[in-house]
């Protein structure tokens, strides 16, 4: 049996990093090759991070601010930068903040990470156990400490099929049930006469939930960072309330009274016109001969469309998993196991979840910098 100082489970971004760091380690990749995900997000462009203060970094993170500060803290989106600069990886900061490699290709990230410890592809992991302070791998590997980077349950297709879940169950961890984030929401209402049309400031709620931004339709519901951003809280068939803009009847009312309610509408709103002429049943009525009724229709479709739509479906879409290893469990300033020690659980495979713009690798990079500062710390 071979003996390594570290062990790292899944060959993805966030293994994939801490691999880099840690020249004497093995990582056990399933796949043929490491990072397919990795090769994916930003549309292929890799979004490596977002360009702000922790500060500021950290609320992306839903109600697991204080979970990630550490991390983020401890790797922020500059260090980010300045480790692939060093990786001779060139990158660029978008007007929007969100970070890519000059290269706009994924595969200049991933293949910048792959020089690290040694890499065993195509190997499946089927058991684990831990024999007093060693970790055993298939009885064939073993190390004083194991890391487990196996990503979540979306996306299937790369490897995502949360495997991990099962080793860290064995070692009595808790998981929180995974579901779908980061996804397109699907109506049931038919609104695919509207595909393709987005809106630039459009105000999404769910729930206690809100989130302000672009929005697009698509053929079968709602995409854009707006959407995207919430779906993570739906479970189910859950209800929606859309709001396109702000108006209101006297608003309406003031318009030239010739004007065709749709062009009238347009001119006010900013609200693209085919949208408007979708889904306001008044749309071909002038201006003064609007009802009140009509006006009350279109204040609600513009203010407060309330739809109902779910996440089924969506896992080999969604771009990150909502749910995972429970962080009570595990310490924010190592990245440790508090059930057994010298088990590292990073990325993906935790119940953290960032907005998208480049948020959920910058967790997946900094939980694996904790890891990295202290197993150099307990190995030098």
């Amino acid at each position: 049996m071979k003996h390594y100082p570290v062990i790292i489970i899944g060959g993805g971004a966030s293994g994939l990093f801490l691999s880099s760091l840690l020249k004497d380690s093995l990582l056990l990749e399933k796949n043929h090759e490491c990072g397919k995900k990795l090769l994916v997000t930003g549309g292929g462009a890799c979004n490596i991070t977002h360009n702000e203060a922790p500060r500021d970094l950290v609320c992306h993170y839903y109600e697991k601010k204080n979970f990630v500060s550490t991390a983020l803290y401890s790797l922020s989106p500059e260090a980010i930068q300045n480790y692939f600069l060093s990786l001779n990886v060139e990158t660029y900061i978008r007007e929007d903040g969100k970070v890519f490699p000059n290269t706009n290709d994924a595969h200049t990230v991933r293949d910048a990470l792959l020089n690290g410890g040694k890499i065993l592809t195509d190997y499946t992991v089927n058991s684990v156990r831990k024999d007093k302070d060693i970790f055993v791998v298939n009885e064939q590997y073993s190390s004083n400490n194991l890391v487990i980077a196996t990503g979540g349950t979306v996306f299937p297709q790369t490897g995502s099929t949360g495997d991990g879940y099962r080793f860290l169950k064995e070692f009595g961890h808790t998981i929180v049930p995974p579901r779908n984030a980061l996804c397109e929401i699907k109506l049931n209402e038919d609104t695919s006469f509207l595909e393709g049309i987005s809106v630039d400031n459009a105000t999404l709620k769910i729930g206690k939930n809100t989130s302000t931004g672009p929005l697009l339709f698509t053929r079968k519901g709602l995409s854009g960072p707006v959407a995207l951003n919430l779906s993570r809280f739906i479970d189910g068939e859950t209800e929606l309330v859309l709001k396109l803009c702000d108006i209101t009847a006297e608003e309406i009312k003031s318009q030239n009274g010739k004007l065709k309610c749709s062009n009238a509408l347009h001119q006010l709103t900013g609200v693209p016109q085919r949208l408007i002429e979708g889904v306001i049943p008044a749309r071909d009525k002038n201006v003064a001969s609007l009802t009140k009724e009509d006006i009350r229709v279109i204040i609600e479709r513009l203010t407060a469309w309330h739809l109902k739509g779910n996440t089924h479906g969506q896992s080999k879409l969604a771009m990150v998993t909502c749910g995972g290893v429970s962080t009570k469990e595990v310490d924010s300033k190592s990245m440790e196991s508090k059930l057994c020690p010298g088990l590292f659980i990073v990325g993906e495979c935790l119940d953290v979840d960032g907005e998208t713009g480049g948020y959920n690798l910058s967790f997946a990079f900094a939980s694996s910098y904790l890891v990295y500062k202290k197993l150099k710390t307990d190995l030098s």
